[in-house]
């Protein structure tokens, strides 16, 4: 539970050495319920100094050193303190360079005990509110912070990839098949990262057409093209302190390549319209479903953009390739859906579990996700059937499951009948019509067509002329 002001620790830290200033200090702030504790020297105060919900006085002369240096330790190793700066008169040009150095604010020797107070007060509100804020941030990344589900072997190694390169700063290329989570593992470089109190923004560059992508990467200035009507800031620039996910960058055009690459390169640019030169701390994830290399051959991918790019590559498997992590990621999506949708409980019968397991999914976890949902919401009652599922039922059948239901609908009315040859008419049939299918495939090449068969020669030839196939 996040504290209020009231409910913080106070503790005051004063590092100086003068003895008059520590008593005052105490019978000031003791009765307002903080914790008092002193230190005459600069290498003594620097070591009680802990961060947290400390305040901390500090002298800028001090018999060892300069408080002004240790300001600067102090900001250095608690980014979070609150310093306040004890000042003599005439010393103003001190205190502006404290100010500078990130003090919270300043109070002049001799004290005013009500001005102290107050001073004492509003840093410790302060300090209750920036914790609160941070909780409030930490909760919100969290709820944020994508779940990737799987206990594949391919899938493990996708974590520990993200886990080597998430706390350092280098640029990453996410690749893989179309709908198999790469905006994911970008937000879980992100959240795992020194900037996860940033900004995280995505651009597909698929989706964008091609003589906008530019302003909306790099932003514009009123009246830079027909229809700027105002200013605008470019992902680039929302990106700031944060990091930026490109998708789909083989579809990026070669003029916006190399200015990409630019700006990687010097963290500068200008948006459209603008002589300005800007400045953005961005860390930057591409991701493609084509193979770069292959574009970088055919003139289509600058090849030091693929370098660039190519820092680190975590390759995402297929969902067909991880087959074991369908029934988890199926459950999660369902208990998503459920509350989503407000659906009330759901379950999956036993052949729509089947069916899930079976299917290829060509378009990967997102295929996923959309039929568990639509499946969610379109199926009555609680029991979510295989035909609510709504699969491309060829995809998913064998080849034994295929024959079998065709031939159920065959067979239906030939078994009332006496003396048909039934068993001798349907393998015919069925070698005769295979045998035909897979000639046409091969292009009448007699040797292909046995070897997709399985069979010899000598016995395709046999057969072609025993089912009189042309």
């Amino acid at each position: 539970m996040t504290q209020s002001p009231k409910d913080i620790e106070k503790e005051v830290l004063i590092i100086d050495d003068d003895d008059a200033i520590t008593w005052v200090v105490k019978k000031a702030l003791e009765p307002l319920g903080c914790t008092v504790l002193s230190r005459p020297k600069l290498s003594a105060g620097l070591k009680a100094v802990k961060g947290g919900s400390q305040l901390i006085l500090l002298d800028i002369v001090l018999p060892d050193g300069n408080g002004l240096e240790g300001l600067k330790e102090i900001r250095t190793s608690y980014p979070d303190a609150i310093v306040i700066m004890i000042t003599a008169h005439g010393r103003m040009e001190s205190t502006v360079e404290a100010m500078k150095r990130g003090a919270y604010d300043y109070i002049e020797k001799p004290f005013d005990i009500e001005e102290l107070k107050i001073v004492v007060e509003k840093a410790f509100k302060d300090m209750a509110v920036r914790e609160e804020l941070d909780t409030l941030r930490s909760a919100a990344a969290e709820a944020e912070e994508p779940q990737i589900i799987g206990r594949s072997p391919k899938m493990l190694k996708v974590f520990k990839d993200i886990g080597r390169v998430a706390s350092k700063d280098i640029t990453v290329l996410v690749t893989g098949e179309s709908g198999t989570g790469k905006e994911l593992v970008a937000k879980a470089i992100h959240y795992n990262s020194n900037r996860r109190g940033g900004p995280f923004v995505a651009i597909n560059a698929a989706s964008i057409p091609k003589d906008l992508l530019e302003a909306e990467l790099f932003g514009w200035e009123k009246g830079a093209f027909t229809g700027a009507k105002e200013k605008r800031d470019g992902k680039i620039e929302s990106a700031n302190g944060g990091t930026l996910f490109l998708d789909e960058i083989a579809e990026l055009d070669l003029n916006l390549q190399a200015k990409l690459l630019r700006f990687m390169q010097d963290r500068k640019f200008s948006a459209l319209g603008s002589n300005r030169v800007i400045e953005a701390d961005v860390r930057i994830i591409g991701a493609t479903n084509r193979d770069l290399k292959d574009a970088v051959s055919k003139g289509q991918f600058r090849e030091d953009l693929y370098y660039r790019f190519n820092v680190v590559q975590i390759k995402l498997p297929a969902l067909q390739e991880r087959r074991e992590d369908i029934a988890p990621l199926a459950k999660h999506f369902l208990k998503d859906a459920e509350n989503r949708f407000g659906t009330g409980k759901k379950e999956l019968s036993k052949e729509a579990r089947d069916l899930l397991l079976k299917y290829d999914w060509p378009g990967n976890v997102r295929e996923l996700e959309n039929a568990i949902r639509r499946a969610c919401v379109l199926s009555n009652g609680t029991l979510i059937e295989k035909r609510d599922l709504l699969l491309e039922e060829a995809n998913s059948f064998s080849i034994k499951e295929f024959l079998e239901d065709k031939l159920k609908r065959y067979l239906k009315e030939m078994t009332k009948l006496e003396n048909c040859n039934l068993y001798e008419t349907v393998i015919s049939e069925v070698e005769k019509a295979l045998i035909k299918i897979v000639l046409n495939e091969t292009g009448g090449n007699q040797l292909k067509a046995a070897k997709t068969l399985g069979i010899n020669r000598n016995t395709l030839r046999t057969k072609i002329r025993e089912y009189r196939i042309k």
